[in-house]
């Protein structure tokens, strides 16, 4: 916003220079409206708001047509004050001149800061319905659209990351025994003991009862060991739901990005490794090429 107000200023003193007259505030509306069509300002929208669920962007909407309307109505009232100002400026003296664009000055000031403020909060509120829109509701953790475009940009930038598959071992029979309810406990369970033991590791659902995780910055040989105490955890593990008392374990596949797969290859690498780990069950099984 303060770029954008700096090239108006510049942009209307050239100009004015230019045609040689003197500076009066309403010019500003003008040279606004030709920057704002000539950088494309008004096309620049936020992609974030095309990835928002219908509640959500209806109520980021209200608070988007909340600011559009305060922003007009400051915009408004600092046009009234430069109509005003012009008015009283032909008869006063030049001293008043001076007090007068002043005061207008500083008013304007205000009150753009305030359309700041607003902007900003609205910013805020935006970035936060978009960071929920990237948690999964029951385990809260990331779901498969964040992994889907944190993936992405790792593998676009080429940076050097570690991938993991987490599956639950014979879940099926966790729901058929003791009912989804439970399944869902066992579920958020789980998800907590991961973040007890591989702390540097960002955690997605990817679907059902499986999870990846991803470390950057770790060795491979540290991350494939602490999965490994990870492993032995759970399966020492028994989790209680009021009278049911239940026994799980997990597989995992382990599968390093040299910065030359896509993301289909990276993901195949470690579902790979996971299958193999799935036929011996409560084991990891890193991949090979």
């Amino acid at each position: 916003m303060k770029d954008v107000i700096e090239k108006i200023y510049r942009k209307t003193i050239e100009d004015l220079k230019k045609a040689g007259k003197l500076p009066y505030p309403l010019y500003y509306q003008e040279v606004f409206n030709q920057f704002s069509i000539s950088e494309g300002i008004f096309d620049k929208i936020n992609p974030k708001l095309l990835c928002l669920e219908d509640k959500q962007t209806e109520r980021v909407i209200e608070d988007t047509i909340e600011t559009i309307n305060f922003v007009n109505e400051s915009s408004q009232e600092i046009k009234k004050d430069s109509e005003t100002l012009v008015d009283e400026l032909e008869v006063v003296d030049s001293d008043e001149v001076k007090e007068l664009v002043i005061k207008f000055s500083a008013n304007l000031i205000t009150k753009i800061n305030n359309m700041e403020k607003r902007i900003e909060e609205l910013q805020s509120e935006l970035n936060k319905a978009y960071e929920e829109l990237l948690i999964e509701p029951l385990t809260k953790v990331y779901n498969r659209k964040a992994l889907e475009k944190d993936l992405k940009e790792l593998v676009n930038q080429k940076r050097k990351f570690i991938l993991a598959l987490i599956d639950v071992d014979n879940f099926k029979e966790v729901n058929d025994q003791y009912g989804h309810l439970v399944g869902d406990f066992v579920l958020i369970k789980l998800v907590s003991k991961i973040k007890e033991v591989m702390k540097s590791a960002k955690i997605y659902r990817y679907g059902g009862d499986e999870f990846v995780l991803i470390f950057e910055g770790v060795d491979f040989d540290i991350v494939a060991s602490k999965l490994e105490q990870l492993i032995k955890k759970i399966g020492k593990t028994t989790l209680k739901y009021k009278e049911n008392f239940i026994k799980i374990t997990i597989s995992c596949g382990i599968a390093e990005f040299e910065g030359n797969e896509s993301y289909d290859e990276i993901l195949k690498k470690a579902d790979d490794a996971l299958y193999q780990a799935k036929k011996c069950k409560n084991c990891l099984v890193k991949f090979k090429e």
